[in-house]
């Protein structure tokens, strides 16, 4: 890993500070704190900058960083020199995706529904604007992967997500749930800060 050096203003935002310097830094989620592409070491100035919120280290872990220094850029405020080192800079971002979990029960249901479109290549996992919290979710199955798609397999099913989809869904557990005699899929998403009462749409 090649370290570079940034200079902040007082308060800038690290991540803004290594893009306008050039730097190759991933940043899928927008600096929404919604995936951890933007990850970086800090090897120099640590102090200098915000401390990490409970928020960010509970996404760190979830992504499995564990060095010294490890930051998220886009949550770290600062001013004056630092130096850090980008762990990621040689793979595609969305390779550092948290990943999709299906359970078995939720997977017996989606192979059901595969059972019903012989052409179907996976299932596709999506969010779309609507509901009471903001986004809803979407699971379709698909005869074309999308060469953009990331792709997921957890429990024998292969899930395909689009690239505006992925920040809000990614590290999602799908599950299955009985209300009586109807069958529901449940989303543990961690990227959810809240959601309706009827489940079906969350927020960000």
């Amino acid at each position: 890993m090649d370290s570079l050096t940034v200079t902040l203003s007082e308060g800038e935002v690290l991540l803004d500070g290594l893009l306008k310097g050039g730097a190759a830094l991933a940043h899928d989620c927008g600096g929404t704190l919604a995936c951890a592409t933007c990850c970086v070491i800090v090897r120099e100035g640590l102090h200098t900058l915000s401390p990490a919120s409970e928020d960010e280290i509970d996404m760190l872990d979830r992504a499995c960083v564990t060095e010294p220094g490890a930051r998220l850029a886009c949550q770290a405020t600062g001013t004056g020199e630092v130096v850090v080192e980008i762990p990621w800079t040689d793979a595609p971002s969305h390779e550092k995706a948290l990943p999709i979990a299906v359970t078995e029960q939720a997977a017996k249901f989606l192979g059901l529904q595969l059972a019903k479109h012989p052409g179907a290549a996976a299932v596709r996992l999506a969010v779309e604007p609507a509901g009471c919290s903001g986004f809803r979710y979407r699971v379709d199955p698909v005869n074309v992967v999308c060469e953009d798609d990331t792709v997921f397999e957890s429990s024998g099913v292969r899930i395909a997500v689009d690239p505006a989809s992925l920040p809000r869904v990614q590290g999602t557990t799908v599950h299955l749930v009985h209300e009586g005699l109807a069958r529901r899929l449940r989303f543990d998403n961690p990227n959810a800060r809240q959601s309706c009462g009827c489940g079906e749409s969350f927020g960000t």
